[in-house]
């Protein structure tokens, strides 16, 4: 067996994982690390194979490395087609272009707001002061939680990928998992009462007009929405600002013209994608980049290594928003591409267009800043910033 040094415990990784994804991709594109026992897939070819292959590379035991049994079976993630396909028509009918449209006033506001309470500062934590409050407001408002509601949310969340279970272990403690299921099922139960614009309301009204979905399923999608907000959209928001301040002529560029911002976010997504990677099932024996996966393994199918895999993507290792458009895991791709990416990118676009002439020319101090350490994400916890 290739001995490989991986450990993702090991600080230098979480400070810069990508070396050793390509030490990966050049050595051991499928690779089995003995001390977890998962199976590693780096190389674009691989990632591409297993994310379209659903038949071999099943979600049906979940798509996190440890996943939750109040998820698995009930969720996007946790399911393939084509339940997953039927699933997933329904819930992006709360996911359209024109709901997203009619949360921006919303989410201008909250940005406004925050700018005012920061207009006589200069420096702030990043995560606490601007994107939680503004993206938790957002969530907020595409669930139709009150003010009381969306803090409770915010507090059942808070621990996401923090926990001491390790790099690889579960992404919020079980007690956790039934807290969120709890209060989601509260908020099912207030909307059978009196219906809102929000997507509890479109799953609960879509059940009623006979779709073929359970209310353990609402409430098992909407805690992904709420918790993918969270690790997804929460943690690349930062990462897009971190690329900038890597690449201050490129932020330059969008102040003057911000209509490159929806090429810097699709950029940045691939460069330094939050999202990591996601598990698999191998359900039937499998070869992969000439080795062969035995059934019943679990893998861990590597998006943040394939979008910087040079066989395929031209000088990938370069943060570029004027790049040639390319193909990408940012979001993901297959059956299992991110529900809400188009909401985020949206999101996204509207926040910066305002923020970024705010902040000017800011510096981050990455010498304070904490990352967060699991295999799946790659965020900061606290990210210092200055202007």
């Amino acid at each position: 067996m290739q001995m490989i040094d991986f450990n993702p415990a090991d600080p230098a990784f979480v400070a810069d994982p990508y070396p050793t994804y390509r030490r990966l991709r050049d050595e051991a594109p499928v690779w089995q690390d003995p001390g977890s026992g998962l199976w590693l897939v780096t190389r674009f070819s691989g990632v591409e194979r297993a994310t379209a292959d659903y038949a071999a590379f099943s979600s049906s035991k979940g798509n996190v490395v440890q996943d939750s049994p109040t998820r698995v079976g009930k969720t996007l993630g946790s399911i393939d087609p084509p339940r997953h396909d039927e699933l997933r028509r329904i819930i992006q009918r709360g996911l359209g272009n024109a709901r997203i449209e009619a949360m921006l006033p919303g989410i201008r506001a909250e940005l406004a707001d925050c700018m005012e309470r920061l207009s006589e500062r200069r420096e702030c934590d990043f995560i606490a002061d601007i994107s939680q409050p503004i993206l938790f407001g957002a969530l907020g408002r595409m669930l139709g939680l009150d003010a009381a509601a969306a803090i409770r949310a915010t507090e059942l969340t808070k621990g996401l990928f923090h926990q001491d279970d390790g790099p690889l272990g579960s992404i919020l403690p079980p007690e956790t998992f039934q807290e969120i299921a709890r209060f989601l099922r509260d908020q099912l139960d207030n909307r059978k009462q009196e219906r809102g614009d929000d997507l509890i309301s479109v799953l609960l009204n879509a059940k009623e007009d006979g779709a073929p979905l359970s209310d353990e399923e609402i409430v098992a999608n909407v805690s992904t929405v709420l918790m993918a907000g969270n690790a997804s959209i929460g943690h690349f928001f930062p990462n897009v600002m971190h690329a900038l301040w890597c690449h201050p002529d490129q932020r330059r560029t969008l102040i003057e013209d911000p209509s490159r911002i929806p090429a810097a976010i699709d950029e940045a997504v691939r460069w330094d994608t939050s999202t990591q990677c996601f598990a698999r099932q191998v359900v039937q024996e499998v070869e992969i980049d000439g080795t062969r996966i035995p059934a019943d393994s679990r893998a861990i199918i590597f998006y943040a290594s394939a979008n910087r895999d040079e066989r395929v993507i031209p000088d990938p290792d370069r943060f570029d928003i004027n790049r040639a458009r390319v193909r990408h895991f940012g979001f993901g791709m297959g059956p299992h591409f991110c529900a809400g990416a188009n909401a985020a990118r949206m999101m996204l676009k509207e926040i910066m267009r305002e923020l970024l002439p705010f902040l000017g020319d800011y510096d981050l101090d990455t010498g304070r800043a904490k990352r967060v350490s699991h295999i799946m994400v790659r965020g900061f916890a606290n990210l210092p910033i200055s202007w």
